[in-house]
């Protein structure tokens, strides 16, 4: 253990996790590599057996790539943001069939999920403890629970980008040259590929003054590069705004905050509904609760190491974002509709990482063993929620396989009306090509 209270990996096991280049996949690290995407596939196996297009996938991806081509579409920002990408996936579309496009776009998906537990379990995150601890670090990413609809469609790989971005941002140096091109053009994708660059530009610029080599200052440039176009694509696409309002208070904080991301990160769901009679057990269970998170997280931040404490500044930024500007309604109050069971998951996605990260730290650093027992304790419990909530409901089946076959029959220059989940349709026109 460090002074810091990283859990360091020992010379020996570093210098065989290493093998000849560092970052040059070994053979473990490519087994490891295959079970985590079987893994993410194992908790929605109709994502690629009944693959669909989902949302924005489908009704804007993949109608703006054959409507607009490339690199038109490219530059398209939506929501404020480029989906850089998504976009540059969806490039690809119109020269497949209709039929094979949700497959390729789900696909993507899966490897984009998948590739943050890679990387963890690579010898790129060394400095962040041994293998096992890092194995551990990405099977509780994978099987991180209330997060249904970020899983397994292109729309939502985006977060998962994110992830993968700031363990970029925090690994060792690259010592291949496939390992520098790795990182430069995930990192690339991911400064341009939604907000995020905004929030982990002060992450790179810490990690810089306080590592201060060559690499940390290029991947703050890359950084600072996908930061400065924000604000010219939000000129550009404006979000939309809820005439509900925000609905702000510190008792809807403290109850998103206890059952959105502490409480299903244990019990694997939004428990709220059990706590709304009598009317005083909700407002005393979710102030404790979250006092009690509090308090636990800024002690894990006084002792964790740089990487476990620019995660949680990551995760505090990207939560502090969520909810100063969601858009989880265009009518309703946006913390009212947030704190239902069932509101949108990418908000509550990388605050429940962070959580799980605290406690994985705790229990390898704590200074006494009682707190260490405690520490374990709580990611075994971490580890049943996961395991309990593996298995993730399938998408509605909205018949594409119909709509296919539909469209195939249709003539050149005819239009169709495609039905997608969760509730959306497209509508796209029969070429020659199709």
């Amino acid at each position: 253990m460090s002074h810091s209270g990283r859990v360091d990996a020992t010379p020996a096991q570093e210098s065989r996790e290493r093998g000849p280049i560092v970052g040059r996949l070994d053979a473990v690290t490519l087994l490891l590599a295959v079970g985590f995407v079987a893994a993410v596939v194992s908790r929605r196996p109709s994502t690629l057996a009944n693959a669909q297009f989902w949302a924005e996938d489908g009704a804007l991806f993949y109608v703006q790539a054959r409507e607009l081509g490339f690199p038109a579409a490219l530059g398209v920002p939506y929501a404020g943001y480029l989906l850089t990408m998504p976009r540059l996936v969806a490039s690809l579309s119109p020269f497949l069939p209709l039929a094979k496009v949700p497959l390729m776009f789900n696909l993507v998906a899966v490897l984009t999920q998948a590739l943050p537990a890679i990387y963890l379990a690579s010898s790129r995150m060394r400095r962040l403890g041994p293998r096992p601890l890092r194995i551990l670090l990405g099977l509780l990413y994978v099987g991180v629970p209330n997060v249904a609809t970020v899983q397994g469609n292109l729309c939502n790989a985006q977060w998962h980008l994110a992830i993968l971005s700031f363990l970029i941002v925090v690994a060792a140096p690259p010592r291949s040259a496939w390992a520098a091109a790795f990182d430069v053009t995930a990192l690339s994708l991911g400064a341009l590929t939604g907000p995020f660059a905004l929030f982990l530009l002060p992450i790179a610029a810490a990690v810089a003054w306080v590592r201060r080599d060559r690499w940390a200052m290029v991947r703050a440039g890359i950084l600072l590069l996908g930061a400065a176009v924000l604000p010219f694509t939000l000129a550009a696409s404006a979000r939309p705004q809820s005439i509900g309002g925000l609905g702000a208070s510190m008792s809807g904080f403290c109850r998103l905050f206890a059952f959105q991301v502490v409480g299903p990160t244990f019990r694997g769901i939004n428990t709220s509904v059990h706590y709304l009679h009598p009317p005083w057990k909700m407002p005393l269970v979710s102030y404790a609760v979250t006092g009690v998170a509090f308090a636990a997280l800024v002690h894990v931040f006084r002792r964790g190491g740089l990487e476990v404490r620019c995660f949680l500044v990551f995760a505090a930024l990207m939560l502090a974002a969520a909810l100063a500007n969601p858009a989880a309604s265009s009518v309703e109050p946006q913390w009212v509709v947030l704190q239902r069971p069932g509101s949108p998951p990418r908000y509550w996605f990388i605050p429940e990482l962070a959580i799980t990260a605290a406690v994985v730290s705790f229990a390898c650093t704590a200074s006494r063993a009682p707190s260490r027992l405690c520490g374990a304790a709580l990611v075994g419990v971490m580890l049943v929620a996961d395991l309990a909530y593996w298995r993730l409901p399938d998408l509605p089946n909205r018949g594409f396989a119909r709509y296919v076959a539909a469209f195939e029959a249709l003539p050149v220059g005819a239009r169709m009306r495609i039905a997608i989940p969760p509730n959306w349709t497209f509508a796209i026109t029969k070429t020659v090509r199709d």
